[in-house]
């Protein structure tokens, strides 16, 4: 059969088409188009189905073929075409996907632009992984965020849209000069609602996670904290009595030794025994605790 021919006939083809669902065209598709194929096999397989803005045209050469295996008379000059449903793209449809996407309904979403080109049928998801640029932006900053159409089961027809994403957050700002070094008290931070870009990472959100931390710089009064401003306090300080735990195989020892240098849970300290004045290294393990264990069992620790 002439390729050229039927690519003619499929370009001259401008009616309307049928429906497909699937992505093969079957005996009951070509049935639905041309009532005299209707004695075909209902789940012969004739094509594949066209991509999503194609169309599948059978031109009289290949329906005489189809016509002639099945022993079908088939009128000259028969065409039937075939395409996916398709809608245009809506803004409606792109606020509530993204709002389902942040799991934020009152989140309040701007459409600025959109894809124009028309898409199946099927569900409009906007994925987090579809964000073209980093979470830590100003509200007012547009972004472009790639989504799909989910059709027939595992297809993916893909869209875009260009919006502007807002909600109500909390935040924790300083109430009053905190120092480098130092731990957040509760009278020196304060929390508050205002309007910011959902995603975003990098701000403290509850007073939770500032309240006992250690400040890594000097914030200022009226200034919001973020998170790379903090870090966890020492569990134990240099100078302090540490309650040390060796083990030794089955055998277990406690005893008091004074921390020679300050560490977080994992890090391996310096303490001193004030009783035999010797120096040995453990592991912390929680406030004022550290653990040491002897032979095989010994486990790899960062060093402070």
């Amino acid at each position: 059969m002439n390729v050229w021919f039927l690519l003619l006939n499929m370009l001259a083809h401008s009616g309307p088409c049928e429906m497909i669902s699937g992505d093969q065209i079957t005996g009951a598709d070509l049935a639905r188009a041309l009532p005299m194929f209707s004695m075909l096999p209902r789940d012969a397989v004739l094509s594949y189905s066209p991509a999503p803005g194609g169309r599948r045209v059978f031109a009289p050469p290949e329906l005489e073929v189809i016509a002639k295996k099945y022993g079908i008379a088939a009128p000259q000059g028969s065409k039937a075409c075939f395409e996916w449903p398709l809608q245009p793209l809506d803004e409606g449809a792109v606020r509530a996907a993204i709002r389902e996407s942040l799991a934020m309904p009152e989140a309040r979403v701007e459409v600025l632009a959109m894809s124009r080109a028309q898409g199946p049928l099927g569900k409009l998801v906007f994925p987090l992984s579809g964000l073209s640029t980093s979470s830590n932006i100003d509200p007012s900053t547009p972004v472009t965020w790639k989504g799909e159409v989910l059709y027939h089961s595992s297809h993916r027809f893909g869209v875009w849209a260009r919006v502007r994403v807002v909600a109500t957050m909390t935040r924790v700002l300083a109430t009053e000069l905190i120092l480098p070094g130092s731990a957040v008290t509760a009278k020196q931070v304060k929390q508050e609602m205002y309007d910011d870009f959902p995603l975003r990472n990098d701000v403290a959100r509850s007073l939770d996670e500032v309240i006992g931390r250690v400040s890594r710089r000097a914030i200022r009064a009226e200034l919001p904290v973020f998170r790379s401003d903090l870090m966890e306090p020492y569990q134990v300080q240099r100078g302090e009595i540490v309650q040390v735990t060796a083990i030794s195989g089955a055998a277990q020892l406690s005893m008091e030794a004074v921390a020679q240098s300050s560490g977080r849970q994992g890090d391996t300290i310096s303490l001193k025994n004030e009783r035999s004045g010797k120096t040995f290294l453990a592991r912390i393990e929680g406030k004022d605790r550290a653990l040491v264990v002897v032979g095989p069992l010994a486990m790899p620790t960062r060093t402070q």
